[in-house]
């Protein structure tokens, strides 16, 4: 099992590894379901599922780690 564990404690990058992981795993027919992901990544079945509806319909770019906007101060 490859273990993510809580993903909220995760950098955005890494969060953002997992879901890739989900998603490629399932679309390649390494794992059957949702329920399978989940055991074999250490997430629960809820997160796999979301995340494998957002991968199908929209593609890689739906579980990737949102871009934060750089506030600059002026001087």
């Amino acid at each position: 099992m490859i273990e993510l564990g809580d993903a909220r404690r995760l950098s955005a990058a890494a969060q953002e590894v997992g879901r890739l992981r989900v998603g490629a795993a399932l679309e390649a027919g390494q794992v059957r379901t949702c329920l399978q992901a989940a055991e074999v990544f250490g997430v629960c079945e809820r997160s796999a599922g979301i995340w494998w509806r957002r991968y199908e319909a929209v593609g890689r770019e739906s579980v990737a780690a949102p871009v934060r906007a750089v506030r600059v101060r002026a001087s």
